[in-house]
């Protein structure tokens, strides 16, 4: 399978705008010591797994080729990802202006899951 030409990393809150040269790391990222990202058909089970209580999401759109570091694979057959979730190691710039090509905000109504949001359905690849 080939490497997506996207990846995705969820945030609970926005960004700062204009978006600064390196983001603050999220808990998870630095409690694990790498940051977690998603393709794009992963991006709306990663939101359902670990964002399902949020109404608003926004969304980092990462081309891989403008992240330092080394991209690592894992999966979790056990919730759907057989193809591995993106982990990003060793990165010295972390994410930011250089390397987000996008911000997207997506938003839910009441109880639809965000497996069935449209505008996280249209992630691409």
């Amino acid at each position: 399978m080939p490497p997506p030409t996207y990846l995705y990393k969820i945030l609970d809150a926005p960004p700062p705008s204009p978006l600064p040269k390196t983001l603050p790391s999220t808990e998870l990222d630095a409690k694990d010591g790498f940051i977690h990202l998603s393709s794009a058909e992963q991006t709306p089970i990663t939101a359902k797994l670990f964002f399902a209580r949020c109404e608003q999401l926004w969304i980092l759109r990462l081309k891989p080729e403008a992240l330092d570091g080394k991209i690592e694979y894992s999966s979790d057959p056990n919730n759907g990802i057989v193809d591995g979730f993106a982990h990003l190691h060793g990165t010295r710039r972390g994410l930011g202006k250089d390397n987000i090509e996008k911000v997207l905000e997506v938003n839910r109504e009441g109880a639809v899951s965000w497996v069935e949001v449209k505008d996280m359905l249209r992630l691409q690849d």
